[in-house]
């Protein structure tokens, strides 16, 4: 059976989630999770859904999605205007394409915002897009809240925490191809602090691990919604205390052989 919530429903799990008015949130979502939302009116479920967030978090809060796609790295032309998302679900596609969105000039790990401080997060650049004075940086400033909304969790700020702590199995490669910002076109050399594929076993994260630990200390807290959870994490107190877990441990948060 379907589950069916309402624009009500998700008022109140936001709210008691803690999540305020000028509030900076960055949200990974997966809707079909959750059930069937029925908006208010007679109005598509994305518009009712970004409305909400944006009427929630208020004119001086911003709400921030991820709008990745890895396409630049294997040659492909990345459109800051043009190019979709890719696997970010059709909330993120959404916000990417509103006529109040702006968007991150990165070529793959890029994000949109609309609020009080989207122009001040997606026109940041810094030496990585996780480094200092990065757009990730700024959100990280900004004291961001995570959402995630109908998904346990995704591993987006788990990446800043291993660039910061220079984990052992990653290295600092070179990515470079050509971007496209409105007129303008130009040839561009990434950094990333990319996995090593050099290394036996080969190096990847244990996404449930991390999840678990993080839940079970306290630092992503949840509550009900439809059919499925929404869950809150304090972005600075995450990367924070990962940086200090990873620095102790540089193979914690690694699936182990």
């Amino acid at each position: 059976m379907i589950i069916e919530y309402s624009e009500k429903d998700i008022r109140h799990s936001l709210l008691t989630l803690g999540i305020k008015r000028g509030d900076c949130l960055f949200i990974h979502s997966g809707l079909k999770s959750l059930g069937k939302f029925i908006p208010n009116n007679d109005t598509n479920s994305l518009e009712a859904l970004l409305n909400l967030f944006l009427d929630v978090v208020g004119e001086k809060g911003t709400v921030v999605v991820p709008t990745f796609n890895f396409a630049f790295c294997s040659g492909a032309v990345y459109d800051r205007n043009k190019t979709p998302c890719d696997g970010m679900g059709a909330f993120s596609e959404y916000v990417r394409l509103h006529k109040n969105s702006h968007r991150a000039r990165h070529p793959f790990h890029s994000v949109a915002a609309i609020g009080g401080n989207a122009i001040k997060i997606a026109d940041a650049v810094g030496f990585s897009e996780f480094s200092e004075g990065s757009f990730f940086d700024v959100l990280l400033k900004l004291d961001c809240k995570i959402l995630f909304y109908g998904v346990s969790f995704v591993e987006t700020f788990v990446h800043v925490a291993e660039e910061r702590a220079k984990v052992p199995y990653r290295f600092w490669k070179k990515f470079t191809g050509d971007i496209i910002d409105g007129e303008l076109r130009d040839t561009v050399t990434i950094n990333f602090y990319a996995r090593r594929f050099d290394i036996e076993p080969e190096p990847r994260v244990d996404i449930e691990k991390i999840n678990r630990y993080l839940r079970e200390n306290n630092i992503i807290t949840s509550t009900n919604l439809g059919s499925g959870k929404v869950s809150i994490c304090d972005s600075n107190l995450m990367v924070n205390d990962l940086i200090d877990k990873f620095t102790v441990d540089p193979t914690f948060p690694l699936i182990k052989a």
